[in-house]
Protein backbone atom coordinates (compact mmCIF):
# COMPACT_ATOMS: atom_id res chain seq x y z
CA UNK A 1 0.00 0.00 0.00
CA UNK A 2 2.87 2.39 0.67
CA UNK A 3 3.72 2.37 -3.05
CA UNK A 4 0.14 3.33 -3.98
CA UNK A 5 0.13 7.03 -3.10
CA UNK A 6 -1.13 8.91 -6.17
CA UNK A 7 0.54 12.08 -4.84
CA UNK A 8 3.86 10.48 -5.78
CA UNK A 9 2.93 10.37 -9.47
CA UNK A 10 4.36 13.60 -10.87
CA UNK A 11 2.82 14.53 -14.24
CA UNK A 12 4.48 17.15 -16.44
CA UNK A 13 1.96 17.87 -19.19
CA UNK A 14 4.20 20.34 -21.01
CA UNK A 15 7.11 17.93 -21.09
CA UNK A 16 4.83 14.92 -21.68
CA UNK A 17 6.51 13.00 -18.87
CA UNK A 18 5.49 11.09 -15.78
CA UNK A 19 7.84 10.69 -12.82
CA UNK A 20 7.27 8.15 -10.06
CA UNK A 21 8.72 9.64 -6.87
CA UNK A 22 8.80 6.40 -4.86
CA UNK A 23 11.53 3.93 -5.77
CA UNK A 24 9.88 0.60 -6.55
CA UNK A 25 6.64 2.26 -7.67
CA UNK A 26 5.19 1.29 -11.06
CA UNK A 27 2.08 2.03 -13.09
CA UNK A 28 -0.34 -0.72 -14.06
CA UNK A 29 -2.40 0.22 -17.11
CA UNK A 30 -4.53 -2.91 -16.84
CA UNK A 31 -7.68 -0.84 -16.31
CA UNK A 32 -7.61 0.35 -19.91
CA UNK A 33 -4.81 -1.28 -21.95
CA UNK A 34 -6.64 -4.41 -23.11
CA UNK A 35 -9.75 -2.48 -24.08
CA UNK A 36 -7.72 0.17 -25.87
CA UNK A 37 -5.77 -2.48 -27.80
CA UNK A 38 -8.99 -4.30 -28.67
CA UNK A 39 -10.50 -1.08 -30.02
CA UNK A 40 -7.40 -0.41 -32.15
CA UNK A 41 -7.65 -3.91 -33.65
CA UNK A 42 -11.37 -3.44 -34.36
CA UNK A 43 -10.76 -0.13 -36.11
CA UNK A 44 -7.94 -1.62 -38.19
CA UNK A 45 -10.24 -4.45 -39.26
CA UNK A 46 -13.01 -2.01 -40.16
CA UNK A 47 -10.56 0.11 -42.16
CA UNK A 48 -9.44 -3.05 -43.97
CA UNK A 49 -13.04 -3.71 -45.00
CA UNK A 50 -14.29 -6.17 -42.41
CA UNK A 51 -18.05 -5.78 -41.95
CA UNK A 52 -18.78 -8.55 -39.46
CA UNK A 53 -16.90 -10.11 -36.58
CA UNK A 54 -16.36 -10.40 -32.86
CA UNK A 55 -13.07 -9.93 -31.04
CA UNK A 56 -12.85 -11.71 -27.69
CA UNK A 57 -9.97 -10.56 -25.49
CA UNK A 58 -10.67 -12.22 -22.16
CA UNK A 59 -13.41 -10.21 -20.47
CA UNK A 60 -13.47 -7.70 -23.33
CA UNK A 61 -15.62 -8.33 -26.40
CA UNK A 62 -15.89 -5.91 -29.33
CA UNK A 63 -18.29 -6.63 -32.18
CA UNK A 64 -18.16 -5.33 -35.73
CA UNK A 65 -21.41 -5.11 -37.64
CA UNK A 66 -23.93 -7.90 -37.24
CA UNK A 67 -23.63 -11.69 -37.66
CA UNK A 68 -23.76 -12.82 -41.28
CA UNK A 69 -25.12 -16.31 -40.63
CA UNK A 70 -28.58 -15.39 -41.92
CA UNK A 71 -30.12 -16.35 -38.59
CA UNK A 72 -29.10 -13.69 -36.07
CA UNK A 73 -29.44 -9.94 -36.30
CA UNK A 74 -27.36 -9.26 -33.17
CA UNK A 75 -24.39 -10.82 -31.44
CA UNK A 76 -25.16 -12.58 -28.16
CA UNK A 77 -22.42 -12.08 -25.56
CA UNK A 78 -22.57 -14.02 -22.31
CA UNK A 79 -22.26 -12.26 -18.96
CA UNK A 80 -20.33 -14.52 -16.62
CA UNK A 81 -21.91 -15.63 -13.35
CA UNK A 82 -19.26 -15.12 -10.64
CA UNK A 83 -20.93 -17.77 -8.48
CA UNK A 84 -21.06 -20.52 -11.12
CA UNK A 85 -19.15 -23.75 -10.43
CA UNK A 86 -15.91 -24.04 -12.39
CA UNK A 87 -17.09 -27.05 -14.38
CA UNK A 88 -20.65 -25.88 -14.97
CA UNK A 89 -22.07 -26.39 -18.48
CA UNK A 90 -23.55 -22.89 -18.48
CA UNK A 91 -21.49 -20.34 -16.59
CA UNK A 92 -23.44 -17.34 -17.89
CA UNK A 93 -25.71 -15.23 -15.74
CA UNK A 94 -27.35 -13.58 -18.75
CA UNK A 95 -26.76 -12.71 -22.40
CA UNK A 96 -26.47 -9.20 -23.81
CA UNK A 97 -27.34 -8.65 -27.50
CA UNK A 98 -25.36 -6.01 -29.40
CA UNK A 99 -24.00 -4.83 -32.74
CA UNK A 100 -21.04 -2.48 -33.30
CA UNK A 101 -20.43 -2.28 -29.55
CA UNK A 102 -18.24 -3.53 -26.72
CA UNK A 103 -19.05 -5.59 -23.64
CA UNK A 104 -16.49 -5.43 -20.83
CA UNK A 105 -16.78 -6.99 -17.39
CA UNK A 106 -14.77 -6.47 -14.21
CA UNK A 107 -15.15 -8.66 -11.17
CA UNK A 108 -13.68 -9.98 -7.96
CA UNK A 109 -13.48 -13.48 -9.48
CA UNK A 110 -11.00 -12.71 -12.28
CA UNK A 111 -7.66 -12.15 -10.54
CA UNK A 112 -7.16 -12.78 -6.84
CA UNK A 113 -4.90 -14.38 -4.25
CA UNK A 114 -5.16 -15.59 -0.66
CA UNK A 115 -3.20 -14.35 2.35
CA UNK A 116 -3.75 -16.27 5.59
CA UNK A 117 -7.06 -17.55 4.27
CA UNK A 118 -8.36 -14.12 3.22
CA UNK A 119 -9.15 -13.59 -0.47
CA UNK A 120 -7.94 -10.36 -2.10
CA UNK A 121 -8.92 -9.43 -5.65
CA UNK A 122 -7.10 -7.05 -7.98
CA UNK A 123 -9.51 -4.08 -8.11
CA UNK A 124 -8.09 -1.76 -5.46
CA UNK A 125 -10.05 1.16 -4.01
CA UNK A 126 -7.77 4.23 -4.33
CA UNK A 127 -9.13 5.64 -1.04
CA UNK A 128 -8.80 2.60 1.22
CA UNK A 129 -5.99 0.93 -0.78
CA UNK A 130 -7.85 -2.35 -0.26
CA UNK A 131 -9.87 -4.41 -2.75
CA UNK A 132 -13.25 -2.75 -3.35
CA UNK A 133 -16.21 -4.65 -1.95
CA UNK A 134 -19.21 -2.94 -3.51
CA UNK A 135 -19.92 -5.62 -6.17
CA UNK A 136 -19.12 -9.17 -7.24
CA UNK A 137 -18.97 -8.02 -10.86
CA UNK A 138 -19.98 -5.25 -13.20
CA UNK A 139 -20.54 -5.22 -16.98
CA UNK A 140 -20.42 -2.17 -19.24
CA UNK A 141 -21.82 -1.91 -22.77
CA UNK A 142 -20.71 0.98 -24.98
CA UNK A 143 -19.20 1.39 -28.43
CA UNK A 144 -15.51 1.99 -27.68
CA UNK A 145 -13.76 -0.94 -26.00
CA UNK A 146 -11.15 1.28 -24.33
CA UNK A 147 -13.86 3.43 -22.80
CA UNK A 148 -15.77 0.33 -21.69
CA UNK A 149 -12.65 -1.12 -20.07
CA UNK A 150 -11.90 2.08 -18.17
CA UNK A 151 -15.51 2.51 -17.06
CA UNK A 152 -15.87 -1.09 -15.89
CA UNK A 153 -13.01 -0.49 -13.45
CA UNK A 154 -14.02 3.03 -12.43
CA UNK A 155 -17.65 2.09 -11.80
CA UNK A 156 -16.57 -1.02 -9.87
CA UNK A 157 -14.58 1.17 -7.46
CA UNK A 158 -17.49 3.50 -6.62
CA UNK A 159 -20.32 2.90 -4.13
CA UNK A 160 -23.55 1.97 -5.93
CA UNK A 161 -25.31 5.35 -5.84
CA UNK A 162 -22.23 7.15 -7.18
CA UNK A 163 -21.55 4.40 -9.68
CA UNK A 164 -25.10 4.51 -11.03
CA UNK A 165 -25.15 8.32 -11.09
CA UNK A 166 -21.97 8.38 -13.16
CA UNK A 167 -23.23 5.65 -15.51
CA UNK A 168 -26.51 7.46 -16.12
CA UNK A 169 -24.71 10.75 -16.78
CA UNK A 170 -22.86 9.24 -19.75
CA UNK A 171 -24.30 8.89 -23.25
CA UNK A 172 -24.44 5.46 -24.86
CA UNK A 173 -23.31 3.62 -21.72
CA UNK A 174 -25.31 0.78 -20.16
CA UNK A 175 -24.34 -1.11 -17.03
CA UNK A 176 -25.22 -4.28 -15.11
CA UNK A 177 -24.13 -4.53 -11.46
CA UNK A 178 -23.94 -7.81 -9.52
CA UNK A 179 -24.17 -6.88 -5.86
CA UNK A 180 -22.36 -8.83 -3.09
CA UNK A 181 -25.58 -10.69 -2.22
CA UNK A 182 -26.13 -11.65 -5.88
CA UNK A 183 -28.83 -9.05 -6.60
CA UNK A 184 -28.74 -7.77 -10.18
CA UNK A 185 -29.22 -4.07 -10.94
CA UNK A 186 -29.20 -2.53 -14.41
CA UNK A 187 -29.55 0.80 -16.17
CA UNK A 188 -32.82 1.34 -18.03
CA UNK A 189 -31.21 0.98 -21.45
CA UNK A 190 -29.59 -2.31 -20.48
CA UNK A 191 -33.03 -3.91 -20.16
CA UNK A 192 -33.43 -3.61 -23.95
CA UNK A 193 -30.26 -5.64 -24.48
CA UNK A 194 -30.62 -8.51 -21.98
CA UNK A 195 -32.11 -11.93 -22.64
CA UNK A 196 -33.64 -11.95 -19.15
CA UNK A 197 -35.73 -8.92 -20.18
CA UNK A 198 -36.83 -10.45 -23.47
CA UNK A 199 -34.04 -9.38 -25.83
CA UNK A 200 -32.82 -11.85 -28.44
CA UNK A 201 -30.51 -12.17 -31.41
CA UNK A 202 -33.36 -11.23 -33.73
CA UNK A 203 -34.54 -7.64 -34.15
Amino acid sequence: AKLSDAANIIIDEQGSTIYLADKGMSLDVGAVAKGYATELVARELETAGFVSGAISAGGNVRTIGKPLDGVRDRWGIGIFNPDSPIFSDDRNLDTVYINDASVVSSGDYQRYYYVQGVRYHHLVDPVTLMPAGYYRALTVVTVDSGRADLLSTELFLLPYEKSRQLAESLEDVEVLWIMPDGEIRVTQGMTKLLRSYGASGQD
